[in-house]
């Protein structure tokens, strides 16, 4: 058999495979390494259900702000987690299926009820994107050809996503999935304060009943009821509060009873300070964590503290730059 006869019958063999797919109806599978495909500029709410006993939540826009949603509770949400989440969409890419049957989603925590369900809806309440976060995996990168003391080696993060609605098992490398993981509480504003680059502190207040301290910046330097203080004391203390969280929110607060409890209050004001900052903050020694503070900059939120969190930040360093740690 000459190499003719051999070259015709390859091309009639490639021939009929080629027509036997076509009118069989089949096409190859494709594999398409973007999993995730939606204009973020387009998304107008998603709804997180997240894996556990925390209750699904959902981030709406409106207007030119995120609206953050669990049961009764509506709060002004954090832009830069939903920024953050809105740009790591984008970044869902995947290098390989890790399974492709159902039997599998037991291991991979993709099941209905052991991820963590993310829905994207777009401009008219139209479903964009509906996927299931599993398990990660954090593994130690392999060393590099580096010399020691130049080697930072970082773990690979992978995570394991499915769409819903396929059996497919989906492998991610990198940390843009697991902030979809996160619950309610990232997504909420923890600032009691933050000032910008431009706001210079010139004065602040303490205030109780029976208590009124209140800081001036002189020529001369810090001055508390006239009296100099430690500038450099007072300025490391003034940093702290330029940017200061919460961590424990006091969702439950009686706002109606607050006006019987005892109260301190802290006022800041400066250059560039258009209204000045006011905290308040609430005693009730029925909590678990006595104190409850609000401050105007974020007055939907109610923070809750003892003595060593963001009230011992906040009030005991006033005293300590008096010499008087007591005043609490």
């Amino acid at each position: 058999m000459n190499n003719k006869t051999l070259l015709l019958i390859l091309v009639v063999l490639v021939a009929v495979y080629g027509l036997s797919r076509l009118f069989s109806g089949k096409k190859e599978a494709t594999f398409s390494a973007e999993l995730i495909k939606v204009d973020t500029a387009a998304v107008s709410s998603i709804t997180i259900d997240p894996r556990g006993e925390e209750a699904p939540f959902t981030l709406k826009k409106e207007g030119e702000q995120w609206i953050a949603t669990r049961e009764a509770l509506s709060i002004k949400a954090s832009q830069s987690a939903v920024q953050s989440l809105l740009g790591n969409l984008a970044l869902i890419k995947t290098k390989h299926i890790a399974a492709k049957s159902k039997e599998k989603w037991a291991e991979y925590q993709v099941a209905d009820t052991s991820g963590t369900r993310v829905q994207i809806f777009t401009d008219g309440g139209k479903l964009a994107e509906d996927f299931i976060i599993g398990k990660f995996d954090f593994q130690q990168a392999p060393p590099s050809q580096q010399p020691m003391q130049f080697q930072q080696q970082q773990p690979i993060i992978t995570s394991f996503i499915r769409l819903s609605g396929e059996n497919e098992i989906y492998a991610v490398e990198g940390m843009q999935i697991i902030s979809m993981g996160q619950g309610f509480e990232s997504y909420r504003n923890k600032d009691l304060i933050r000032m910008k680059r431009e706001m210079e502190v010139t004065a602040f207040e303490y205030r109780m009943e029976d208590t009124l301290i209140q800081f001036q910046k002189t020529p001369e330097g810090w001055a508390a009821n006239g009296q100099p203080l430690d500038s450099m004391k007072v300025e490391n203390y003034l940093n702290v509060l330029r940017n200061l969280p919460g961590s424990d929110f006091a969702d439950d607060f009686d706002e109606l009873s607050a006006s019987q409890l005892p109260q301190q209050q802290l006022s800041i004001s400066g250059n560039n300070i258009e209204e000045p900052f006011l905290i308040t903050v609430y005693r009730d020694t029925t909590r678990e964590k006595p104190f409850v503070i609000r401050s105007n900059y974020n007055p939907d939120t109610y923070f809750a503290s003892d003595s060593s969190g963001i009230y011992g930040k906040l009030f005991q360093s006033v005293g300590a730059l008096e010499g008087d740690s007591e005043i609490r």
